[in-house]
């Protein structure tokens, strides 16, 4: 299972120049994780220590069951991917 959380401020980039708008007064707006176990590398570690992947990939990512619910969920309810914005400088998004 993967865990994805994103914090955003409702700028323009994030809601199609303001179509969708952020209604503040249900905030603050939490997430909350249980069980949740977090790897990676110390930023001085060594050089051969390597973070996790950004995205599944390879054996160790989704079954094609859940690649199918993910595209469909995509397909029907994305409203926006930064990865797709033309207008976005992708240089620092890898997963992209």
């Amino acid at each position: 299972m993967w865990v994805y959380g994103s914090i955003w401020d409702a700028s323009s980039w994030a809601t199609e120049n303001g179509k969708y708008k952020a209604d503040y007064k249900y905030q603050p707006f939490v997430g909350k994780y249980m069980d949740f176990k977090l790897i990676g590398c110390k930023s001085d570690g060594p050089t051969s220590c390597r973070s996790p992947s950004v995205t599944p990939s390879g054996t160790t990512g989704l079954t094609s069951q859940q690649s199918s619910a993910l595209a469909w969920v995509q397909n029907n309810y994305l409203v926006y991917d930064y990865c797709h914005d033309p207008k976005r400088d992708h240089t620092q998004t890898p997963e992209c």
